[in-house]
């Protein structure tokens, strides 16, 4: 999941559904909503299973911060069969999603949630707004990082939508990997306070629509990860 948040078009969340850790993950971390939340030691560690987010979390940190130079290499040499590789393993999460963790029969039931889910993915992928982040003053820049960091946890928990390419998209992918790469946490200070604001909220109202119907927000998920499929060829050079 973290080599994946780096990489330019596929999701970390893609990967956690490939894994079968989705539905877990953003229920651990929808815990920490402050609608749900309760300060109690007996009640965090029943909530978060610590053997089931220690590895989930340690694995992804190390990989972000390990493999930044990994992703270069592989992109500078390896682009074309990168890009296979990445649109196959998209590939196989939809295959999953809708023919293995469901029947195709109750997928067939929600073909607007996959005809939606493509067109949201799509107008991502092929949106041409870039912004000019370097010619932002350091106050707007500030402010454009936390709302940066916002979006991309937001797409990073949605399967399909990837944060790196919002990052992209956004004009501050080269910014956030520069600073990675140097442990410049001052630097990433605003768009960690984004991740956090998103943390709080947005996984919560994930779990919540799974409640109400997993089968359809799978297929859903499964348009956005199939519509994804060109941001890969796309915004990944």
């Amino acid at each position: 999941m973290g080599l994946a948040e780096i990489t330019p078009g596929i999701s970390g969340a893609t990967i956690a559904g490939l894994f079968n850790v989705y539905q877990e993950f953003v229920r651990i971390i929808s815990f920490f909503s402050p609608s749900q939340f309760k300060f109690s030691f007996k009640v965090i560690a029943k909530n978060i299973n610590l053997r089931f987010s220690v590895p989930l979390f340690l694995g992804m940190i190390t990989a972000i911060f390990l493999a930044v130079n990994l992703i270069n290499y592989l992109i500078t040499n390896f682009l074309f069969e990168f890009k296979i590789f990445l649109s196959i393993l998209m590939m196989i999460a939809v295959f999953k999603n809708c023919l293995i963790d469901q029947t195709f029969m109750i997928s067939l039931k929600f073909p607007m949630q996959f005809l939606v889910g493509i067109l949201i993915a799509i107008c991502i992928s092929m949106t041409l707004l870039e912004f000019s982040y370097s010619a932002f003053t350091p106050v707007v820049k500030i402010l454009f990082l936390v709302f940066a960091g916002f979006l991309s946890f937001t797409a990073f928990i949605l399967p399909g939508v990837s944060g790196s390419l919002v990052l992209v998209l956004l004009g501050v992918y080269q910014e956030v990997i520069l600073s990675l790469q140097n442990l410049d946490f001052f630097n990433l200070s605003p768009l960690i306070l984004g991740l956090i604001i998103s943390f709080l909220i947005i996984p919560s109202e994930i779990i919540k629509s799974f409640k109400k119907n997993e089968n359809s927000v799978k297929v859903f998920f499964s348009g956005l990860i199939f519509g994804s499929v060109p941001s890969v060829w796309l915004h990944l050079n």
